[in-house]
């Protein structure tokens, strides 16, 4: 009876000294989950930080092509106003002697390409004669009216550019222009421009033009042509 209960006390020791033994066992396994979970944390805050600046990156090299098309946008509604004043020698008829000299003021609408378009409005005093059937008839008149202007424009190379002009204006005269005309006309002007930029928002420029005057109409319309040079000031605002 002492043997057995001895042996059973001793059973009972060995199985309490495994027991404890397991248990020390598995408490540093729990650690080691706790640390990789920690580094695990870390890693991804760390991650999401160094996201975050990519991420703003990202956003700003969106942000840079909008910007470009609103500086795009904005050049193509640039504003300018373009001052040019003329002077025609009268051509080509023997019985119309009639010179101009003609002030211009437009304002630029729009641009597309090379391509600008303007609207304005153009004074013009008109001097000379016309002589049809030997007859002097005295043709000076003061005209005003509304104008519009089509510029197809290219570099030439440094501050140069060169361009085509072409110009129409609707002109109220102060009575019938030319002799035996109407009160009323068409001014008409063609020829190339070099122009001049000497600052980022001013230039001046020159032009050799080709220029029709007439009324549109079939009878008392005594239209005439000449030639001569314009000269201009742009400013951009």
């Amino acid at each position: 009876m002492m043997k057995n209960t001895m042996r059973m006390a001793g059973i009972l020791a060995v199985e309490m000294l495994f027991a404890t033994g397991m248990a020390g066992a598995a408490a540093p396994v729990s650690a080691a989950d706790h640390t990789t979970a920690a580094s695990g944390a870390t890693a991804a805050a760390t991650q999401q930080t160094s996201t975050a600046p990519a991420a703003a990156e990202a956003g700003e090299f969106q942000q840079v092509p909008s910007q470009e098309k609103e500086q795009a946008a904005s050049q193509g509604r640039a504003r300018a106003i373009d001052i040019q004043m003329d002077y025609f020698e009268g051509r080509f008829f023997k019985e119309r002697n009639i010179d101009l000299y003609n002030l211009h003021v437009f304002w630029q609408n729009h641009t597309v390409h090379h391509i600008k378009t303007y609207y304005g409005l153009t004074v013009e005093r008109a001097v000379g004669c016309t002589t049809k059937d030997g007859i002097y008839r005295d043709s000076e008149a003061v005209g005003l009216g509304p104008a519009v202007q089509l510029r197809w424009e290219r570099p030439l190379g440094g501050k140069f550019t060169g361009s085509i002009d072409g110009t129409g204006s609707l002109l109220l005269y102060n009575h019938a222009h030319p002799a035996d005309g109407r009160a009323y006309g068409f001014l008409w002007r063609i020829g190339p421009r070099l122009t001049y930029h000497y600052t980022s928002r001013d230039a001046v420029s020159l032009a050799y033009m080709f220029h029709h005057s007439s009324n549109g109409m079939k009878d008392h319309n005594p239209g005439y042509n000449g030639v001569g040079f314009s000269l201009g000031y742009e400013h951009r605002f």
